[in-house]
């Protein structure tokens, strides 16, 4: 698997002061005949440490990656930022998720 990290970003962890990037499946339940909506959740800390095991874990220019096993990706993985001042925030591409 393949990880693109624009400087933007590694300075923006910096910032933040942290090193590790978490992408999960977070469902939503609607009121809908689908039941379920999945959507990715990115967080700016580990995982868990009992719930270690149902992610998969990368390190790329000193960043650690961990992916839920839950998610299904592209050969290349993409983090970059979206938006702008003190909205900006951390955004993924190459990942599928799965209805």
């Amino acid at each position: 698997m393949k990880f693109e990290l624009d400087d933007k970003v590694i300075q923006f962890l910096a910032q933040k002061g942290s090193v590790d990037v978490t992408l999960d499946l977070e469902e939503m339940d609607i009121a809908c005949c689908l039941g379920r909506l999945p959507e990715m959740k990115i967080s700016l800390a580990p995982p868990a440490q009992e719930q270690g095991n149902d992610y998969r874990h990368f390190s790329h220019r000193g960043v650690h990656l961990h992916l839920s096993k839950l998610l299904r990706s592209q050969a290349t993985l993409t983090l970059h930022l979206s938006g702008f001042g003190p909205f900006k925030k951390l955004e993924a591409s190459g990942v599928n998720l799965v209805l």
